[in-house]
């Protein structure tokens, strides 16, 4: 049986060969209820108690409730191999197998998921069956903490999981799909709600890996009636007043959906690796929402999907909503576009529920790297579109043949901040500190070794746009042919800081001259200017906009005419220029960096 395999992993494999293919119990009683008796014959009756009018009628209150333990601190690292060791703990083995499928094997072969491991997957042991079921739903519904859940080959509804107090840290719950790629396939919603094939409603420790999980959709023709994503990850706060944690979605391919291939609210701690999320009908191949913080996305291929790759909108207006549907905030007011109205409720909830405890419309502690984004956005939006975004990494990506914008940052246009937007400030005294700026914007993160390379007029390689401040910039390679390479507007400029990047060129919207005094290093300052694609094109192994992936049959591989964007051995342009202080220890493929070279791809051969 075959375990998880890293897309990036087998592109590394690859290169080294010379461009050959690349690429991943019901409860048995009811509850009983204890029913007073009459009392004994023989017992005293009880004393006369003095008539007093009765009291006026009074509705009951509704009990206040409990709040939730605190989120437990997120790891913060640069090295997401830490932060998955620290962080999502599987057990080394399992207690049950529950197998869904016919016929019923009375044991199965399956290796231990090692989610840092890279190449070929551990030897697999022999596992007795526990239990059979013909449904997803019926194994869902059975499966408790520590059991994996192993799929057969077949074609499937989806199912829907919820909290389940068995499961915890190395008593994950895993969902696993056996035989060859692509031959477990999920193509139905789920009983619970058919807007979503794989619903992880207030769920956590949860692992889901290696499902065809396939739409009937079109990029730009979402087909009517049909599930909304792939897979659901939703704390569904308003109701539970819970966040869904601790879930691994890992070497799936969910692809031609209405809306999305993966979409989460009201989430922390949730890892993204070795997928691919493709043609999605309407928006994007996946989209953290809702205040969601702590993320790992790695090693995942998004491509031509209609809007953007992968979009971590945190989103303020729909979080507070979400927030304010809670019955501890039942007698706050009701919603006002302002900013002092936001930030009462936000520290409302934080005294109840603790910092990152419910949906606030910002993510923090991300790690977004080793992913490829390829023809994504024929109506707008990112390949990795950021708004509300903070503290967090963004690295060795790549980023090509997209029809919008690069990498863009900003604050989804929030009602709160309009007023610190529009018109925005004028002179460097009108920004005294972050005080002085929006709240929701992308603030203070580190975007270093990418390669983006595109050709889309009216936008940009990198945005930092709305509210966007404490962007730092290394070793990138943003080249944009029609337009700007870096685009910063004014509440973007509070200390900015770029280096060593590669660019076409750069915009700031408009902005004063004496606004560009905010910032602690402009892009002009240390960078290599004036770059297009044909320019760099000499500097590189093979450039083209060939798609990176193939589908075929019930799965894909990578295009063996992709691109190669390693820079060429001879490059004095993008070999030596890099801050070296700045760059990963590995590059977009895992290979070791041995140099302070630019962009996400360590050098090649030529």
């Amino acid at each position: 049986m075959r375990g998880s395999t890293s897309v990036i992993q087998l592109a590394r494999g690859c290169a080294r060969i010379g461009g050959a293919l690349v690429a991943v119990a019901a409860l048995a009683c009811s509850g009983t209820i204890q029913v007073a008796g009459p009392p004994p014959e023989d017992a005293a009756p009880p004393p006369a108690q003095a008539k007093k009018p009765p009291a006026p009628a009074k509705a009951p209150e509704t009990p206040e409730p409990p709040a939730p333990a605190a989120v437990e601190p997120f790891v913060a690292t640069r090295d997401s191999d830490e932060w998955v060791r620290q962080t999502l703990k599987l057990q080394a083995r399992y207690e049950r197998v529950l197998v869904v499928g016919a016929p019923a094997p009375a044991a199965i072969r399956v290796a231990a998921l090692d989610l840092n491991a890279r190449g070929a997957a551990a030897e697999p042991r022999e596992l007795p069956v526990t239990r059979a079921f013909a449904t997803l739903q019926d194994a869902a519904d059975a499966a408790r903490g520590g059991d994996l859940i192993a799929v057969l080959p077949g074609t499937y509804a989806g199912f829907s999981i919820g909290d389940k107090p068995s499961a915890g840290q190395e008593r994950y719950i895993h969902f696993k799909a056996m035989g060859s790629p692509g031959e477990v396939v999920i193509n139905r919603g789920c009983a619970a709600d058919p807007n979503w094939m794989i619903y992880l409603k207030a769920a956590h420790h949860v692992v889901i890996e290696g499902f065809n999980i396939a739409g009937s959709s079109e990029p730009g023709a979402p087909r009517a009636g049909t599930p909304r994503a792939g897979i659901m990850v939703d704390g569904a706060f308003g109701e539970t007043g819970r966040l869904a944690h601790h879930i691994a979605i890992v070497g799936n391919f969910s692809h031609h959906h209405h809306t999305w291939g993966f979409h989460s609210t009201d989430s922390h701690t949730v890892l993204l690796q070795d997928n691919l999320f493709a043609l999605s009908g309407r928006e994007h191949g996946a989209y953290a929402s809702d205040g969601s913080d702590n993320y790992v996305v790695r090693r995942n291929v998004f491509f031509g999907n209609n809007a953007g790759g992968f979009q971590a909108n945190l989103d303020p207006e729909a979080s507070l909503e979400e927030v304010m549907k809670h019955p501890s905030f039942r007698s706050y007011p009701p919603m006002e576009p302002t900013r002092a109205w936001a930030a009462g409720l936000m520290k409302l909830a934080t005294d109840r529920f603790g910092e990152h405890g419910f949906p606030d419309g910002r993510g923090v502690n991300f790690i977004i790297e080793q992913n490829v984004m390829n023809g994504n956005g024929r109506i707008g939006g990112g390949a990795i579109n950021l708004a509300g975004l903070s503290d967090s990494l963004i690295q060795n990506n790549l980023v090509y043949a997209n029809l919008a914008h690069g990498i863009a940052q900003w604050d989804n246009a929030n009602p709160f901040d309009r007023a610190y937007v529009e018109p925005g400030p004028r002179a460097p005294e009108q920004v005294s500190g972050p005080e002085a700026l929006p709240l929701w914007g992308c603030r203070n993160n580190l975007i270093r070794n990418n390669t983006v390379i595109m050709n889309a007029s009216g936008r940009a390689a990198l945005q930092c746009g709305n509210g966007s401040w404490g962007c730092r910039l290394r070793n990138n390679i943003f080249v944009n042919d029609a337009a700007s390479s870096i685009e910063v507007l004014s509440t973007g400029i509070y200390r900015f800081d770029a280096g060593n990047n590669v660019v076409t060129q750069v915009s700031y919207g408009g902005m004063p001259d004496g606004l560009k005094r905010l910032a602690a290093a402009l892009p002009e300052t240390r960078a290599i200017t004036g770059i297009t694609r044909a320019r760099l094109a000499a500097e590189v192994v093979r450039a083209s906009e060939e798609p990176w992936v193939i589908l075929e049959g019930g799965w894909w591989k990578l295009n063996p005419s992709r691109p190669d964007f390693r820079p060429k051995r001879s490059s004095k342009m993008l070999l030596g220029q890099g801050d070296a202080r700045e760059v990963p220890a590995r590059d977009l493929l895992g290979v070791e960096r041995r140099g302070a070279e630019l962009g996400a791809l360590s050098p090649g051969p030529g």
